[in-house]
């Protein structure tokens, strides 16, 4: 620092007077914007500060909730007349999406409050500052308590919940209106397993009509089939919830035809799909299980599939595509038996085709076994089995059958041989 700045600084700061607050400066940043913390600081550029305003923001900060850490230095601003801040903070890294559950009004309104605050973001930290004061917003805007807290209901993807201060309610009674190509039977058994007795959460609720309803009226070629209106009231005769869930099955769809993506269009006649009949998506899923055989039976283990779907509408019929990454192929390396004596090895030898270097079939090892036990190949034969060595780098697949027991062949299996 040149000597006059320094004299200026020193005496800046010697009578701890106010002096102009010249510029304010905030790094460490990542995720929020540096005007935001600036305005969340309750500094502003112009006014008259000194070092305890300065402690004073840095105390605004720390108490937000959001940040690690926040430390601050100062200096003589750039035109002289005052002083230059710049504080150091640390985000909190982990973060959570955030939903409102059970408050009344307009969910974009209760949004717009919080945005006042201009630490507010799509992602929070979950720090008992935030929550609090989050809540407190809702709850002085609602005139009702209302309470933040974290749920892991989600598997893996836990989130901020601000909704109002009780037990969340659980579901008693499901039922369905509108269905008639599936039993309303069959629909309970499949939801009544997985929701009653849990906390209703319309998003997880529609996941699981997805995962677990929808695919009856798939495997019935129902595939525009829809739940566009879920009804949830307090159940009349026990405690919890009455969920009505409204159905539109729409009309049955043909497959018009499979198209791979990524593979040879051959492919597809391993999965037998039936075109022009209705299009069963239980069995389509299978034929793409199939193919995906067919690709580890020619030696790539690590194949991966993806379904997406085109409708035509009009014609009642969809189209699937099925995207196929084969990854690498992999080959026959080594081929070991162990547990039998220097006599029966050579016959049992002979049962394996798989040469070094052929590409490795999936499932063979089984097979082969599976036949030693059809033919009644040995006596004496406990439990047998498979042990494979899979070298991810040079692509090789070594096999080991092991035999327990005091396997042995039979004289007439040796004939045989």
């Amino acid at each position: 620092m040149r000597p006059f700045l320094a004299t200026l600084f020193f005496a800046l700061t010697a009578h701890a007077a106010s002096f102009e607050l010249e510029a304010i400066h905030v790094v460490g940043l990542h995720r929020l914007p540096e005007a935001k913390v600036i305005a969340a600081l309750g500094l502003r550029v112009g006014q008259m500060v000194d070092k305890p305003d300065f402690d004073a923001a840095q105390q605004r900060l720390i108490d937000r909730g959001v940040f690690a850490s926040v430390a601050y230095t100062y200096k003589a601003g750039p035109n002289l007349r005052g002083y230059a801040v710049t504080y150091e903070v640390a985000e909190i890294e982990t973060v959570f999406a955030w939903k409102f559950e059970e408050l009344p009004g307009p969910e974009a309104e209760l949004e717009k409050l919080l945005r006042q605050d201009p630490l507010f973001d799509f992602k929070l930290p979950a720090t008992e500052n935030v929550l609090q004061r989050y809540a407190k917003m809702l709850s002085d805007h609602l005139k009702i308590p209302v309470v933040g807290r974290v749920y892991g209901d989600r598997p893996g993807d836990p989130y901020i919940v601000f909704r109002p201060n009780r037990p969340r309610a659980v579901i008693a009674q499901v039922a369905f209106a509108g269905n008639n190509a599936v039993p309303v039977a069959d629909l309970q058994i499949k939801m009544a397993s997985i929701a009653i007795g849990t906390p209703y959460i319309e998003e997880n609720f529609r996941e699981q009509l997805l995962n677990q309803v929808k695919p009856l009226y798939e495997i019935r070629g129902l595939v525009r089939a829809a739940f566009p209106k879920i009804e949830v009231k307090p159940a009349g005769d026990v405690e919890g919830l009455a969920v009505v869930v409204h159905v539109v099955e729409g009309e049955p769809y043909t497959l018009a035809d499979v198209k791979v993506v990524g593979a040879p269009q051959e492919l597809a006649d391993a999965g037998e799909f039936k075109k022009d009949e209705v299009a069963n998506f239980g069995l389509i899923f299978e034929g793409v299980s199939k193919m995906r055989q067919a690709l580890r039976g020619n030696g790539y283990m690590k194949v991966a599939t993806e379904v997406k779907r085109s409708y035509d509408d009009a014609k009642k019929q969809v189209t699937v595509f099925v995207h196929v990454t084969p990854g690498p192929q992999y080959r026959m390396g080594k081929f070991y038996l162990t547990g039998l004596d220097i006599v029966t090895e050579p016959y049992i030898r002979k049962l394996w085709g798989l040469k070094e270097g052929d590409p490795y079939r999936d499932g063979y090892p089984s097979r082969v076994i599976q036949r030693v036990y059809d033919e009644g190949l040995l006596d004496g034969v406990g439990a047998i089995e498979p042990k494979l060595n899979i070298d991810d780098r040079k692509l090789i697949v070594d096999v080991t059958i092991q035999f327990k027991g005091t396997p042995k062949a039979t004289e007439k299996k040796r004939k045989q041989f």
